[in-house]
C-alpha cells in the first residue's frame, strides 16, 4: 500500500475499506508494532544500562584518582632514574623521562609521548657528569614543557635519579632548577651505588649528594630520599643478578606507594592520615629513609616491638643514618583480619614506644593500623624517617673507597705508562747521530744513489 497524507475521515474511511480490500489483518499490525515497540524498549533499557555503567566506571576512575593522598607526578633522568619511573608509571602515577640515550629510553613501559631524549654529542653521558648537565641545559625549553603538559595535575613531584651515573646525576642541577620554578614541592629520590662499582661511579655519588645536600637546606628540595644499592642488596642476597634491579625497585617505589595509598583510606583501628603523610613527605627538610619488615610471630604482645628492635635498621634502604635526627616518623602496621584477632591489643603500643625511644622523641610519631585482606599470614611493618642529616658513616665509607680505588688506579696508570716506553738499549742521543750519519752514507754509495734517482747513466 502507498502512503497517502490523511486529511479528513473520508480519507480516513478510504484507508480503511483500502486495507480491508487488501485483506491485512489489523490484529496482526497490532502484535507487529506491540513486537516492536518491546525491542525498542529493551534496547532503551541496555543503552541506559551502558550509560549507568559508564557513569559507574567514570565515578570508579575519579574515586581512584582520590585513593591516594598526595597526587606525585615523577620525573625519571638516567637509565636508573626512568626505571624507577616506568615502574611508578606502572602503579598509577603520571610519569615523563629524560635521557641523553636514546637505547635507554627505547624499551621503557611508557607512552613515547612521555620520553625526551637530550641529544647531545654521539649520545649517553659515559658517567661524565659535565656532559649529563650540558645536554640537560641545552634542553631545558623541552624539558618545561614536558613537565608541563605531563604533569600538570600533580600536586608534588619526585625526580628519581642514580647518583653516580652521567645523565642522571649531571643533569640534576639543572632539572632541581626547573622543577622548583613550578612552585610544587619537589622529592628527590637519590640512588647510592653498590659495592661492586666503580671509582668513578662512587666518585660522582659523593658529589652529586653533596649539590643535593645543599640544595635540600636551601629549601629548593622539599625532600631527599636516600636508597642505597649496596644495603639493598645486603638484603635481597638471594635475588639473582639479573632480577637484582627489579627487586631493587620495587623495594624503592612501593613502601611510598604503600603510605600514600593507606593514608588516604579509612581503619577501623588507628589512620595515619593524609596531613600526617605529608608532613613526612614535604615538610621535613631534610634527608628521609624508609623500609619494611615481615613478623610472622606476632601472636605474644612484645612480638612486633621485638621485631621493630631486631629488624628496623637491617631492612632500612640505606645505613648511616642517625635515626634520633629523625624530624618526622611514620609507621604503618597491616595484616589481613585473621591476623588482627589473634595480635593482642597492647603489641602495637609496646612498637610504638620502641620507635619511639629509638628515634629519640621527633617532632612526631604518626601511626597507621590497617586491615589489608590480601596479605598471608603475616604482620607487615613499613616504616619512613624524615627530616635527618646525610649519612655520615655511609658517606666516609664511600671517600675511603674512592680514595682506595683511585689509588689503585693511579698504580695500574703508572705501570701501564712503563710498558709503552721500549727500551732498545742504546743511548737515545747517540743512537740518534749514529742514524744521521748512516743516513748520510747510505745516500751516499752505489745503491743509495741508484733508489734515490741520482744515478748517472750517461753513455761515457
Amino acid at each position: 500500500m502507498s502512503a497517502k497524507s490523511i486529511t479528513s475521515e473520508e480519507d480516513m474511511t478510504e484507508n480503511i475499506n483500502n486495507d480491508i480490500n487488501e485483506n491485512i489483518d489489523i490484529e496482526t499490525l497490532k502484535a507487529k508494532n506491540a513486537e516492536m515497540e518491546n525491542k525498542l524498549a529493551a534496547l532503551k533499557a541496555k543503552s541506559q544500562a551502558k550509560q549507568k555503567e559508564n557513569d559507574t566506571n567514570m565515578a570508579s576512575k575519579i574515586i581512584q584518582k582520590r585513593e591516594r593522598s598526595l597526587n606525585f607526578g615523577i620525573v625519571g633522568s638516567g637509565h636508573a632514574g626512568s626505571k624507577l619511573a616506568e615502574l611508578f608509571h606502572k602503579t598509577g602515577y603520571d610519569t615523563c623521562v629524560v635521557n641523553t640515550a636514546i637505547q635507554d629510553l627505547k624499551f621503557l613501559d611508557i607512552p613515547d609521548s612521555n620520553k625526551l631524549l637530550l641529544e647531545y654529542g654521539v649520545g649517553g653521558a659515559g658517567k661524565e657528569l659535565e656532559i649529563g648537565a650540558a645536554a640537560a641545559d641545552s634542553h631545558r625549553g623541552e624539558i618545561l614543557q614536558l613537565v608541563n603538559e605531563k604533569l600538570s595535575n600533580s600536586q608534588v613531584n619526585i625526580l628519581c635519579t642514580s647518583l653516580g651515573g652521567g645523565s642522571g646525576a649531571g643533569s640534576v642541577d639543572v632539572l632541581v632548577e626547573i622543577l622548583s620554578s613550578l612552585e610544587k614541592p619537589l622529592i628527590v629520590i637519590g640512588v647510592l651505588p653498590m659495592d661492586t662499582e666503580d671509582s668513578k661511579t662512587k666518585s660522582n655519588s659523593l658529589e652529586t649528594l653533596s649539590k643535593l645536600s645543599k640544595l635540600t637546606q636551601s629549601g629548593k628540595i622539599a625532600n631527599l630520599i636516600i636508597a642505597d644499592n649496596a644495603k639493598i642488596e645486603s638484603i635481597y642476597s638471594n635475588v639473582s643478578q639479573m632480577n637484582f634491579y627489579d627487586a631493587a625497585n620495587k623495594a624503592i617505589v612501593e613502601p611510598i606507594d604503600i603510605f600514600n595509598t593507606l593514608s588516604a583510606s579509612p581503619s577501623q583501628m588507628t589512620a595515619l592520615d593524609s596531613m600526617e603523610f605529608s608532613k613526612i613527605m614535604i615538610n621535613s627538610g631534610g634527608l628521609t629513609v624508609y623500609g619494611e619488615f615481615e613478623v610472622s610471630n606476632y601472636t605474644d604482645d612484645t612480638a612486633i616491638a621485638e621485631a621493630v628492635i631486631n629488624n628496623l635498621s637491617g631492612n632500612l634502604l640505606a645505613d648511616g643514618f642517625d635515626l634520633k635526627q629523625a624530624k618526622y616518623v611514620g609507621f604503618i602496621v597491616a595484616a589481613n583480619k585473621e591476623v588482627w584477632n589473634k595480635i593482642p591489643a597492647s603489641s602495637i603500643n609496646y612498637a610504638g614506644s620502641m620507635i619511639n625511644d629509638l628515634c629519640g622523641a621527633p617532632n612526631g610519631v604518626f601511626k597507621g593500623m590497617y586491615v589489608v585482606d590480601t596479605l598471608p599470614d603475616v604482620v607487615k611493618v613499613y616504616s619512613v624517617f624524615s627530616g635527618m642529616g646525610l649519612p655520615s658513616s655511609r658517606v666516609d665509607q664511600l671517600k675511603s673507597e674512592v680514595k682506595e680505588l683511585q689509588a689503585k688506579t693511579k698504580v695500574k696508570d703508572d705501570a701501564r705508562n712503563l710498558t709503552l716506553q721500549l727500551d732498545t738499549g742504546n743511548n737515545e742521543t747517540v743512537s740518534a747521530a749514529q742514524k744521521i750519519k748512516d743516513k748520510i752514507a747510505a745516500k751516499s754509495s752505489t745503491f743509495g744513489k741508484f733508489v734515490s734517482g741520482t744515478v748517472d747513466r750517461r753513455n761515457k
